[in-house]
């Protein structure tokens, strides 16, 4: 009887353990997210349709209106296309 109960408690020794290296490991593997909402979510190109993080885009101001572009080239396009229509 009594190596039953040194062999059950054992066990539970064991895997509550085991769940905790489990939980750190789980825990450490995730990504941080930003504190600042903003920063992580993603806007689209106007120009090409990608989603982008605001931050690394290229950002223009037309008209009061801020747009955030993939690349310069992207940008240059759209505000081509802009001055075309206006003319």
């Amino acid at each position: 009887m009594i190596r039953l109960a040194i062999f059950v408690f054992l066990v539970i020794v064991v895997y509550k353990l085991l769940g905790g290296l489990i939980k750190g490991v789980s825990v450490s593997n995730r990504q941080e997210v930003p504190a600042d909402k903003s920063t992580a979510e993603l806007v689209q190109d106007p120009q090409c349709g990608a989603y982008i993080l605001p931050a690394q885009g290229v950002e223009a101001r037309v008209a009061g209106n801020t747009y955030h572009f993939c690349s310069e080239t992207c940008k240059e396009q759209f505000l081509q296309e802009r001055s075309d229509h206006v003319d």
